[in-house]
């Protein structure tokens, strides 16, 4: 199993611990993100991975020498960013030539959780033993938030909703029962998606999956009994070190 981590982003939000370094490098109990996010999939069994650079890429760069040096088993290639940063779809396409082997896991640098990457692989294989359609799998949880992804009673995607404004996008029948649940940032994507996805430059891949959904199998992997940090403000960051009793 390969692995793509988003390190990109610019960690606005974060400031100031992003005034001198890339949100991907921002410490959790003595340790970038990046790093964090590195070892999790390092005890998943994932031996290749690809990280994307734009904010500090130098840094990262750097961070990541010194992390394959610690763990040679592990091969880490960088997407490279540093002229445009591409957002989640674009990003991916980017990489396309690093993942059109096999599927693939992506993890938002800056999300930490106890979520199991193997369970979430091992959930998508049955779906995709079913269904050849069957294009992705996403980690999802029972939240309270503005934003919500929606999955009809099968558990494939059907749409999204704001409920604080009210917009609402529905891309399939999803009956009566329709369950909403927060995306975690965490996901598993098979290489199939790429010929698909039609959009270009500048995209979010929740764009091309809401697309998608009409006529492919998007599903969701319920992971609401894990412990899970979005570090996307101090206030957050500050959450995380008080609270993941695990790290």
């Amino acid at each position: 199993m390969r692995a793509v981590i988003f390190a990109a982003g610019l960690g606005t939000r974060l400031y100031p611990y992003t005034k001198d370094k890339p949100k991907a490098l921002v410490e959790v109990k003595g340790l970038a993100m990046l790093g964090h996010t590195l070892q999790k999939m390092k005890a998943a069994g994932i031996k290749e991975v690809v990280v994307n650079v734009h904010a500090f890429a130098d840094k990262v760069e750097s961070f990541i020498k010194e992390f394959s040096l610690a763990n040679s088993e592990m091969q880490i290639q960088v997407s490279d960013e540093r002229v445009l940063l591409l957002e989640t779809g674009g990003g991916l396409k980017k990489m396309q030539s690093m993942l059109e082997d096999d599927a693939f896991i992506v993890h938002n640098v800056d999300v930490l959780s106890t979520i199991d990457l193997n369970a979430l692989e091992e959930a998508d294989l049955r779906f995709s033993v079913v269904n050849p359609l069957h294009l992705a799998t996403l980690a999802v949880q029972k939240i309270e938030s503005d934003r919500y992804l929606l999955f009809n009673e099968s558990g494939l995607l059907c749409g999204w909703e704001n409920v604080k404004t009210g917009g609402q996008r529905v891309t399939r029948p999803s009956g009566k029962n329709v369950k909403r649940y927060g995306f975690t940032g965490i996901h598993l994507i098979h290489p199939e998606i790429f010929p698909l996805m039609t959009e270009h430059g500048v995209f979010s891949i929740m764009d091309a999956y809401l697309r998608l959904s009409r006529d492919y199998e998007i599903r969701m992997f319920d992971v609401s009994g894990e412990e899970w940090f979005d570090i996307g403000s101090p206030e957050q960051l500050r959450l995380a070190e008080e609270k993941a009793a695990w790290i």
